[in-house]
């Protein structure tokens, strides 16, 4: 099987339970935008032409991208956000999701990715469900000491949106002790978040 059947396949079976849930558009890449919030799946082809990977992102429209390009909340593509994931197949040799060797297994294959929906795709956007509920919760929940230095970033912006700045002051310092001596940029934006 190719990319081209397993997307129509995709198509005709996964993307009405996602429509259903409120997502739009067509082709690789299906949004939902509700207010600052935006959730963005997206269909990417693995290296070989044999698989594909499944793309989960989560970003806030007040936040600035990954990798800083100013873009339209209906043109966020997964890579812009800054809440990642992936929905996994399962263990094997493969990575991604195999097309499947013949028409049978490329819809077994699609239709397993329509039960793990309800898991892990479903799970992910639950935790990035509401704002600013689920951020407040997010923000209540994570040890700065614990989280990546640019995490830390994402979570002090948020935190100032919602005028936390006790929070967004002990996620800053967190970010800047965490921060490699090199990651001058990062340092640097953690710096301007109070100051905004």
């Amino acid at each position: 099987m190719n990319r081209t059947t397993f997307l129509k396949l995709l198509t005709q079976k996964l993307f009405p339970v996602l429509k259903a849930e409120g997502f739009e558009g067509s082709g690789q890449t299906l949004r939902r935008i509700d207010g600052p919030l935006i959730h963005v799946f997206n269909v990417q082809g693995a290296s070989g032409g044999k698989a594909c990977y499944l793309n989960l992102g989560a970003h806030l429209d007040f936040l600035p991208t990954e990798g800083g390009a100013q873009v339209a909340p209906d043109a966020l593509e997964e890579s812009h956000c800054v809440f990642r994931d992936r929905m996994e197949p399962p263990p094997g040799a493969a990575f991604g999701w195999a097309y499947g060797a013949t028409k049978e297994q490329a819809e077994e294959n699609v239709e397993f990715i329509v039960s793990e929906w309800a898991g892990p795709g479903r799970a992910f956007f639950a935790r990035h469900g509401s704002y600013p509920q689920s951020f407040e919760q997010m923000l209540r929940e994570t040890d700065p000491n614990q989280i990546h230095a640019r995490t830390a970033l994402h979570l002090a912006r948020i935190a100032v949106h919602l005028g936390d700045r006790a929070r967004a002051q002990a996620l800053v310092d967190a970010g800047l002790a965490r921060a490699p001596e090199r990651a001058t940029s990062l340092k640097a934006d953690l710096a301007k978040v109070l100051t905004a």
